[in-house]
């Protein structure tokens, strides 16, 4: 590997000059790993909850953008002239088209998979993060996968006037997007796809909840690489982080598991997210990887190389760090390299100090934003706090028990599987709640000899 030649590749992306001081941070380039926004008009703020996302998504999924604006009294009136009803039954059609399409005639009414397709970005700066957050569910989680490609597809409808409606809709033309972001974390990837697929044979069911099940995706994602770049476990991209979640009727407090081990380590580690993708980002650009990759694979890609090569990396990376504490306005280091967690460090370091604090604690934001929307509850002097809607609890016991009976021990660990810890008292609350709904099957009141019933 010609180490020279990457810094090269480093400092173009950088846009250093030659015998010039400055340079420009840049990412995402070498090492998409998040779809975050430093910038605020572009940081997704979800006011309109997460349809603007799922429409782009569902359009990425099926290779298709959005041709012209969908205005209900223009697609009613195409449709009226196309069909041409007797002049006496028109008011009637329109009603009748009326009454699916939409509500309020402003928004679109989602009456089969397809008509996502028709959902807008939110209008003004912010489409642009919506559109980025929906690549980055594409990429990262469904990956290249086509397996609900034909569930937003035009399928034959069984109602005349759902059938009626969606062959005259037309506001679609061909848009492939090509792959941009890059997963670190396979395990979720693997229950996403799990769940997707299960969710798109229930028609019905998935169209009424997957706004909810896309935005809770996305934050376990963000959330979890947020945690795990703070750490340096070795199996870390195989093991979801513990941070524990509280019923939304329960009271709190802080004895409560949930106030200690819960939205305040995600939130300490976010103010250091945006140092850590820069770090991959000019780290994956020294070593020349193909595809990005996290601390870990590095330090195994580096296991691999002669003693030779591991000093001019070595020498690489030290090099860059004093090019860019130069750039910077950062004095000059004293280096101790020790190993490459060493070296690593010294970067971390170097780029913290040469980020903004207003910077930082803006793309910090990006995880919070989704989190005050659907995921996060003020709990007075607690602050916020991990919080799960009964609307919540349903779709993940219903994603997590599928169609066979599970124990309830099984269940509570389904949940881990996707990132709900609960303590004592939550599982207690949880219980009664099935209860109460009647589909938890009691052979003994045992933990053990309790079973929760399918959802669907």
């Amino acid at each position: 590997m010609n180490y020279t030649e990457q810094l090269e590749e480093l400092r173009k992306s950088l846009s250093i000059k030659k015998d010039k001081k400055g340079l420009k941070h840049t990412i995402n380039k070498k090492s998409p790993i998040l779809p975050f926004q430093t910038r605020n008009p572009e940081r997704a703020k979800f006011a309109e909850g997460f349809s603007g996302v799922t429409g782009e998504f569902s359009r990425i999924i099926n290779g298709n953008a959005l041709d012209k604006d969908v205005e209900m009294e223009s697609v009613i009136k195409d449709i009226t002239e196309k069909v041409k009803p007797a002049e006496e039954d028109i008011p009637f059609f329109v009603r009748l088209i009326r009454m699916f399409v939409s509500e309020d005639m402003k928004t679109m009414k989602v009456f089969h998979p397809h008509m996502f397709q028709y959902i807008p970005l939110t209008a003004g700066d912010e489409s642009k993060g919506e559109a980025n957050i929906a690549l980055f569910i594409r990429d990262v989680l469904m990956e290249e996968d086509k397996l609900i490609e034909k569930f937003f597809g035009k399928d034959e409808s069984d109602h005349l006037v759902a059938k009626l409606i969606l062959n005259h809709m037309d506001h679609l033309r061909p848009s492939e997007k090509s792959v941009r972001y890059q997963g670190m974390l396979p395990t979720i990837t693997e229950v996403f796809k799990e769940d997707i697929a299960y969710l798109a044979k229930h028609k019905e069911y998935f169209i009424e909840n997957i706004h909810l099940f896309l935005a809770y995706y996305y934050f376990f994602y963000i959330t979890q690489l947020t945690l795990k770049l703070n750490q340096s476990k070795k199996d870390g991209a195989y093991k979801v982080s513990e941070i524990v979640y509280t019923l939304d009727w329960e009271s709190s407090s802080k004895s409560r598991i949930g106030y200690q081990r819960g939205y305040q380590l995600i939130k300490d580690a976010s103010k250091h997210i945006l140092t850590h993708v820069n770090c991959l980002e000019q780290l994956n650009f020294i070593f020349g990887t193909t595809s990005a990759k996290d601390y870990n694979e590095l330090r195994d890609e580096l296991d691999t190389l002669e003693e030779e090569q591991k000093s001019e990396l070595f020498d690489a990376i030290q090099t860059w760090i004093e090019e860019y504490r130069y750039h910077v306005s950062l004095p000059s280091m004293n280096f101790v390299v020790k190993d490459y967690e060493s070296l690593v460090s010294y970067l971390y370091q170097s780029l913290d100090e040469g980020l903004s604090a207003e910077t930082k604690s803006r793309y910090a934001l990006s995880v919070e934003e989704v989190g005050k929307r659907y995921f996060l509850k003020t709990r007075g002097i607690l602050g916020y706090m991990l919080n799960i809607s009964q609307d919540f609890l349903l779709l993940l016991t219903t994603i997590s028990v599928k169609d066979e009976r599970k124990s309830l021990k099984d269940v509570f660990r389904e949940f881990e599987r996707r990132g709900i810890f609960l303590d004592r008292h939550s599982r207690e609350a949880v219980v009664q709640l099935f209860d109460k709904l009647n589909i938890l099957d009691k052979k003994s009141d045992s933990g053990d000899a309790q079973y929760v019933k399918p959802i669907l």
